[in-house]
């Protein structure tokens, strides 16, 4: 992409014309040369010689001074516009070398800022670009851990207790069945009319009826308690959910952002053709014009990807912060 036309510098005849030209009005004497020895017009001989000499020093000095800046001058515009190229193809790339060959140094020196100006926007939009793909990845696996961990909510708390209803069901499970049996046999005693059996196994059942309404008092005080534990656990679950889709607003903007980034793209592919076209045709005053609108073109362009990262930043702050809820609860 880098060619000789675009690190092309002001020519040393204009160097040197901009030097004597600054070099007169400095020293404000006109000197000329004669015999190899610069002499003053105006003036005397002997003392004239060394006025002259004097001069002609300090005059050499400004001007090797003078070619060295102009040499800066040149060296920075070349390099800088190398690394803000943009990237145009070969036809439009020899297109925008012949018109700086053209231009005069001043309009060279505004086509090249502007030219710079374009590659410095184009940059920091594939700079934001590639911040909004990390960011927002790292949004997308954040967002699938958050669900994760939400629908696991308390399970540890809740399983625990449901193990314990399991394990308090078990151990009194014997005595239910010992409290039926007898109860059977009541009914059995009862049936055959046998009163001193009857009796004997009604004192048994009446001996257990209080530990029996025990038992299951226990069962059912456990049973409530992992009922309560699964409302809390929806309840929270909820709560987290809700503060998770605090973000789908933002995610919302982000669509409408995405939307108006293309739109953004698309006018400066438009005004890149517009300038390659400019180029073609070599009036530098059109393909200034032109940069200028590629420039606002791209601005624009950056503008919108830099809109796009502060709203998945937002995401990321929603996250953050679920994260934080999530990480205070109980284990």
């Amino acid at each position: 992409m880098q060619t000789e036309a675009r690190k092309e510098t002001i020519t040393d005849q204009e160097a040197m014309a901009c030097c004597s030209s600054l070099l007169e009005r400095a020293s404000g004497y006109d000197f000329i040369e004669q015999h190899g020895l610069v002499q003053e017009k105006k003036g005397r001989q002997h003392n004239g010689q060394l006025s002259s000499f004097a001069h002609l020093i300090f005059g050499s000095r400004l001007l090797i001074g003078l070619v060295i800046l102009f040499s800066a001058g040149t060296i920075y515009f070349a390099s800088t516009a190398e690394a803000a190229g943009i990237d145009l193809g070969v036809t439009a790339q020899k297109a925008w070398d012949s018109v700086l060959n053209k231009a005069d140094a001043q309009t060279k020196l505004r086509l090249k800022q502007a030219y710079e100006k374009v590659g410095n926007w184009k940059t920091q939009e594939q700079a934001w670009e590639q911040k909004i793909k990390t960011l927002h990845a790292a949004n997308t696996a954040e967002l699938e851990r958050l669900r994760v961990e939400i629908r696991q909510t308390d399970d540890a708390k809740v399983a625990a207790i449901a193990e314990k209803v399991k394990q308090t069901q078990a151990r009194y499970e014997p005595l239910f069945a010992l409290y039926s049996s007898v109860n059977r046999q009541l009914d059995a005693a009862k049936a055959i009319k046998n009163k001193e059996w009857s009796a004997a196994i009604r004192t048994q059942a009446e001996t257990l009826r209080p530990v029996v309404k025990l038992a299951r008092e226990d069962i059912r005080i456990k049973k409530k308690e992992l009922a309560e534990a699964r409302k809390r656990k929806s309840a929270e679950i909820k709560r987290l959910r809700v503060m998770l889709a605090g973000a789908d607003s933002a995610k919302k903007q982000i669509q409408t952002a995405k939307k108006q980034a293309s739109l953004a793209k698309e006018r400066y592919s438009n005004a890149l053709q517009q300038f390659k076209q400019s180029t073609k045709q070599g009036q530098t005053s059109r393909v200034l014009s032109s940069l200028n609108t590629l420039a606002s073109a791209a601005e624009k362009w950056t503008g919108t990807k830099q809109n796009i990262h502060t709203l998945e930043q937002k995401v990321s702050t929603t996250y953050v912060k679920v994260r934080q809820e999530i990480a205070k609860r109980p284990k």
